[in-house]
């Protein structure tokens, strides 16, 4: 067990402050115990690809915050037969114009008895115009522009649905010039788009091509896409950088099962060098970024199905949702945080400029540093952090001090949405001389109590517990904190809520100076999801 903080003297400022004597926690390492779900654009752990499977139980629609859910199965109709995904005439039917044509009614006539035109079209909460909504019961694909060729067939059928009693069938193969698509256009001024819908791949396409599910385009450049590759059957995203190059991202470390239906969201927003882009598979987000490389102007069509000829597959589709809004984008000229601490401003930041380019930015392994506008405290942008419990994944923000300075203050917003193992702990701020750690705060996870440490001159940690009730998670906390190294005489004072939880001139450590605050995670593994926003930091000249 560390001893106490030599020389620390506590200031009682709530019921909730602990003594410095307080029993430490155990040392940063990985405990037994179990992990939270990460909310992290980071691909799950590594398994067996799951062998496809028959049609079973269909995924739910979800919305974008809700917990995935179970919905039912899709259903094999009984009521009529599916059309058939090919009718080219070959020499040997000798079928007539005439008999053809009677035969299509008939099967159109056959179709419209077993869809359910009366089903409730498909909604979701994300934000933004209906484009389309389509559940196919109409009978038709008249809501999009549908494109075949060769012997690729686009059609409603009824053997395979999420909803209703009807889906759309694309259908191409091998052959030459054969594709099958449904295209919808984006009408002007709702660049950022939202495409939602559940899709089932039957017959994947050859070794090292790719099943598409959504496309986005911009006039006749797609500049993003969702799909499945059939190599190792993996989600992947693939983006048009600003430079006219792609940037390929697998989503998924696992098989995309094929024979059932899965709920597919993606989110687009082209802002040149922050642009956003989110996807999200039965409910659960695999990738989210406001900063990425894309390209500048305006989503102008969506489109599912294969992009090239002769890419082979069979798509089922339903509940298809197209939603389209304003580009909003991230407004830098936003009023930054203030404080009244006193020295110079070294960083402020809202993350208002949606990108982190205040910072240096460290992430290893699966790690991710975002800046995200779904939750903020306050303006339209907070930036987040997420570390898993897999190997070497890590995530920070730090900031150089200004040499010569003798305090600072650093000044934040934290909401802690995800913790990991219990024994670890989530971070929140941490000052180094050079590359040395010697005062830090954070979250104990056994307790959920604030936690000071501090390096003592004999190269150990000491601790103070700061309070006695846990700091709430998935709930926005002012956490404030002013360092003044000074080798024995060091001073440290620590605000939570507004409540200032320590005050100490006499904190014994060797350090005479502070080089670089950082944010969030200093090694790995430590998992959690923080989000941050309002950071200001100042030097005491």
């Amino acid at each position: 067990m560390s001893r106490p903080i030599v020389g620390i003297r506590t200031v009682m400022m709530t019921a909730g402050l602990a003594a410095a004597a307080a029993t430490p926690p155990p040392p940063e390492t990985p405990g037994a115990g179990p992990t939270a779900t990460i909310d992290s654009p980071a691909p799950p752990a590594s398994a067996t690809p799951a062998k496809p499977a028959p049609l079973a139980t269909a995924t739910a629609r979800q919305t974008p915050t809700a917990p995935a859910v179970t919905a039912p199965a899709p259903k094999i109709a009984t009521t009529a037969p599916a059309p058939k995904p090919t009718a080219t005439a070959t020499s040997s039917t000798k079928a007539t114009a005439k008999t053809a044509a009677k035969a299509t009614t008939q099967a159109a006539a056959a179709l419209a008895t077993v869809c359910k035109p009366l089903t409730a079209r498909p909604t979701n909460t994300f934000p933004g115009t209906t484009v389309v909504a389509d559940n196919f019961e109409s009978g038709n694909p008249s809501k999009w522009t549908v494109n075949t060729g060769g012997n690729g067939t686009a059609a409603i059928v009824s053997n395979a649905f999420v909803t209703g009693a009807c889906s759309t069938h694309l259908h191409a193969t091998t052959a030459l010039g054969s594709i099958a698509t449904l295209t919808k256009t984006i009408p002007a001024g709702l660049g950022q788009v939202y495409a939602d819908g559940f899709f089932d791949v039957q017959t994947t396409a050859v070794v090292a091509a790719v099943n598409a599910y959504l496309q986005f385009y911009m006039g006749t450049t797609r500049i993003a896409s969702v799909y499945r590759n059939t190599t190792d059957g993996r989600l992947r995203l693939e983006a048009l950088t600003s430079t006219g190059t792609w940037a390929r991202t697998k989503l998924t470390s696992t098989a995309v099962t094929t024979g059932r239906w899965h709920h597919i969201q993606m989110h687009v927003l082209p802002n040149g060098t922050t642009s956003a882009l989110e996807i999200w598979l039965d409910g659960v987000r695999l990738y989210h970024t406001n900063n990425n490389d894309g390209r500048t102007g305006a989503v102008t069509s969506v489109s599912t199905g294969n992009e090239f000829t002769s890419q082979q597959g069979d798509l089922y589709l339903d509940n298809l949702i197209i939603k389209g809004q304003a580009q909003v984008t991230s407004n830098c000229n936003t009023a930054v945080p203030t404080n009244t601490f006193p020295g110079q401003v070294v960083v402020v930041d809202g993350f208002e400029c949606g990108n982190l380019a205040k910072w240096t930015v460290h992430t290893m392994g699966d790690g991710a540093a975002t800046v995200q506008g779904a939750t903020v405290h306050s303006g339209p942008d907070a930036a987040r952090l997420a570390t898993s419990p897999n190997s070497k994944s890590m995530a920070n923000l730090s900031h150089a001090i200004p040499a010569g300075s003798t305090g600072v203050y650093i000044d934040g917003w934290f909401d802690i949405t995800a913790i990991g193992p219990v024994g670890n702990d989530v971070p929140y701020f941490r000052f180094f001389t050079g590359a040395t750690r010697f005062a830090d705060i954070y979250r104990y996870n056994s307790t959920g109590a604030l936690w000071l440490r501090v390096l003592n001159p004999a190269g150990t940690n000491s601790y103070a517990r700061l309070t006695k009730t846990a700091v709430t998670v998935s709930a926005w906390h002012h956490v404030q904190m002013h360092v003044a190294a000074n080798g024995a005489a060091t001073t440290l004072q620590i605000w939570l809520d507004g409540v200032q939880v320590y005050n100490s001139s006499a904190v014994s450590t060797s350090p005479t100076s502070t080089t670089s605050v950082m944010l969030g995670s200093e090694h790995y593994p430590q998992p959690a999801s923080i989000n941050i926003d309002d950071v200001i930091v100042k030097s005491v000249p």
